[in-house]
């Protein structure tokens, strides 16, 4: 038997009817003349492969193809509940035509007129209360009486809860139309439009011939009509802007209604299976989620999509309709052990893998209010399923960010936390989307800083019952393999990496208590504001400076959590040159507090790429900084290299901070003379507050030897303790 590949280049990934004309096709063919056929999706189109020639495929759909009874006469337009509308007479058409590819439908119409309570439904079609009361029961009893393919139909249309509520996919409307659009009734009038109904022996009209190869291999045609297409294929829909003029007509091929409604059916078996998330309506339908305003560029926080979002699977090996089905019922991604249920989880699933069925790649869909309040399925972009670096760390947001989103999702929410959690979520979806390059995770940690700081403002706090104030949550357990990930090699990365990991920094610019938490009687530490590196610094280094007089001590306190992430000289030049940006050192040093201390104090050793560029720097650095002694440059009793401790002048610190560098520099002279230490200058420029914010960034031990070997004219004996 010869297998003919057919590249249906009219059948794409987008728009979602296109999408659901490929699967109708395979459908189509498989259930009723070839059960061997196979369609992967290749090179932006489907391919089937059939034992059809292009011709038998054509004179398939032109003279064997029976239509699915797509019915739902619990719909006002539907047609079987008036005698008299439009939709009652295409109905009737169908009912009474001789054409006997019809037998099928017509069996189902018969079904649905047999049901003991449409005669109730019809009589209460005008008193919306008692309509709606009886919709439900109506609705169970077809479930339990219908058989055939109208009753997949129903199964992929309508979710019946174990109470016999009703819930809807969005792919489907409200079970089956959307508005007064009934998708049923339209799926009748176009196969009226291609096919003589009332005579079964009447030759096939040329323009159902051309219409049939513009929808499958999108050869040009005339012949398409001004019909309703619903939400599946905005492009097509007409309205303000859609042509060269103010406003556009519909421009609907017959043929792409009736092939999409039947690929339609295939979301049936997932229905049920989806349940068990407590999720509604959407929730229920394969790959269907929540909706996120998020990771497409036509994104807004006032998006309005009630119905959600839908990611359609795209796979390149050829598989049976069988195996459609099979993945198409199991219709979910995992996250670890959690069936995802938000674009952001789908994205993660999707890149660690966590989606494994032979799809390569998603189209991801929303179903969003665009113009005025019509709803139409917006493709948002492909996802591919690829494993990305680093997605493990994602899982470290997992509670911080579900309760963020909560927040962010209330009737009071302020816009500002909208806004900033919207842009954490386009962050977090980019990094999914290629994880290799750090700028992806920096721009997930500067999201982070931004509602660390709303968190601090009050904006995320909320009542508990017993109408007590409840801080908002504040992020403390990213893992030290955040570093590896945003590490981009530049300066600032690592000036922001120095800053951020001294021990209780967080708590200059986040009211904390002794457990890390937001708390209001911890202000009193918090002097930085978060806007200007320069003047957080200065303020940083002065309270430093002030609890270092209050408890006797004669150093500043400024010890790194591990030893690897001090700062490195030659980026503190490239800082006191002012060519780095200042405002990415500060948010993403204000992000990198959030590292958990305890993990980051148990690696052995942390990778962190390092100035190349040998840099000088002025003598005025080493002259303040030797002044501004650190308490972890003293010696420990098995370490006697540490040269003698010059203890730390605030006053030295203040003048410079002041901007009165010549005065700062001569009692820096003296100072460090007294101690054995004498400097090669006398005088100075520069700028000064620069100079002093410099001094915020800790050096390790031995970089505070090498700046005494270099700075220094003839020191004293370098071996002796630091102990004071």
């Amino acid at each position: 038997m010869n297998i003919h590949f057919h590249t249906l280049t009219g059948c794409s990934p987008t728009p979602l009817a296109h999408y659901l004309k490929a699967l109708g096709v395979l459908r189509l063919v498989s259930e009723q003349v070839d059960p061997l056929a196979r369609g992967a999706w290749q090179d932006e189109a489907f391919v089937l492969a059939t034992k059809l020639s292009a011709e038998e495929l054509a004179d398939f759909f032109l003279t064997q193809y029976q239509p699915t009874p797509l019915i739902s006469p619990w719909n006002r337009g539907s047609g079987f509940l008036s005698d008299t509308d439009k939709a009652a007479t295409f109905l009737a058409d169908i009912e009474r035509s001789p054409l006997p590819r019809l037998k099928l439908y017509q069996a189902g119409i018969q079904d649905a007129r047999s049901g003991q309570h449409l005669a109730a439904l019809k009589n209460a079609v005008n008193n919306k209360k008692e309509f709606d009361s009886l919709k439900p029961h109506y609705i169970a009893e077809c479930r339990q009486y219908w058989r055939g393919p109208h009753l997949e139909w129903l199964e992929a249309a309508v979710i019946i809860q174990a109470d016999r509520s009703m819930s809807w996919p969005a792919l489907f409307g409200t079970g089956g139309n959307d508005g007064r659009l009934d998708f049923t009734d339209n799926f009748r009038q176009r196969f009226a439009e291609l096919f003589n109904l009332e005579d079964a022996s009447a030759p096939i009209p040329e323009k159902t011939r051309s219409l049939l190869a513009h929808a499958l291999f999108a050869v040009p045609a005339l012949g398409s009509g001004n019909a309703a297409i619903g939400f599946y294929m905005p492009g097509v829909a007409g309205g303000a802007n859609s042509s060269n003029g103010l406003e556009g007509r519909a421009n609907v091929n017959p043929w792409d209604f009736i092939l999409f409604f039947e690929g339609t059916v295939l979301f049936a078996a997932a229905a049920s299976r989806r349940l068990k998330t407590g999720l509604a309506g959407a929730g229920s339908a394969p790959f269907a989620i929540m909706a996120q305003a998020a990771g497409h560029l036509s994104s807004s926080v006032d998006d309005k999509a009630t119905r959600g979002e839908q990611w359609m699977p795209l796979w390149p090996q050829f598989a049976t309709m069988q195996e459609v089905r099979s993945l198409l019922g199991e219709g979910r991604a995992q996250l670890g052990r959690t069936t995802t249920r938000e674009p952001v989880e789908m994205a993660r699933a999707v890149a660690r893998l966590g989606v494994n069925r032979g799809i390569n790649a998603f189209e991801r869909f929303a179903y969003l209010e665009r113009n005025g309040q019509a709803n139409f399925a917006v493709p948002l972009g492909r996802w591919q399923v690829t494993s990305q670096p680093y997605q493990e760390l994602l899982s470290d947001l997992d509670d911080w960010l579900a309760r963020v989103h909560r927040a962010s999702r209330g009737d009071r929410a302020a816009k500002s936390l909208v806004i900033a959690v919207k842009r954490l979520d386009d962050a977090i979806l980019a990094a999914t989307a290629n994880g290799a390059l750090p700028l992806r995770w920096q721009n997930i940690l500067l999201a982070i800083a931004d509602i660390d700081l709303l968190a601090a403002k009050g904006v995320l706090d909320s009542k508990d019952p017993n109408g007590s104030t409840r801080k908002g949550p504040l992020l403390s357990s990213l893992q030290p393999g955040w570093i590896c990930a945003a590490d981009d090699a530049s300066p600032e990365f690592r000036l922001a990496v120095a800053l951020a990991t001294q021990y209780g920094i967080r708590r200059h610019w986040l009211p904390l208590n002794k457990f890390g938490r937001l708390d209001d009687t911890g202000s009193t530490a918090v002097v930085c504001f978060g806007r200007d590196l320069i003047a957080d610094s200065i303020a940083c280094i002065d309270r430093r400076l002030v609890e270092s007089a209050a408890n006797g001590s004669r150093s500043i306190e400024q010890t790194p959590i591990h030893q690897n992430l001090c700062a490195d000289v030659r980026d503190i030049a490239a800082f006191l040159q002012g060519s780095l940006d200042h405002e990415r050192i500060l948010y993403l040093a204000r992000a990198f507090m959030t590292l958990d201390s305890n993990a980051l104090k148990a690696q052995d050793k942390i990778p962190l790429a390092r100035a190349k560029d040998q840099v000088l720097i002025d003598d005025t650095f080493p002259l303040f900084r030797l002044c501004l002694e650190a308490k972890h440059w003293h010696a420990t009793k098995s370490d006697q290299t540490t040269s003698a401790a010059v203890p730390a002048r605030a006053d030295i610190f203040r003048r410079l901070a002041s901007g009165d560098m010549a005065n700062a520099i001569r009692l820096a002279v003296r100072h460090l003379k007294a101690h054995g230490i004498v400097s090669p200058i006398q005088l100075g420029t520069g700028k000064a507050r620069l100079l002093a914010a410099s001094l915020i960034f800790p050096l390790s031990r031995s970089s505070r030897e090498r700046l005494i070997q270099d700075f220094a004219i003839n020191p004293t004996d370098n071996k002796r303790n630091s102990n004071p």
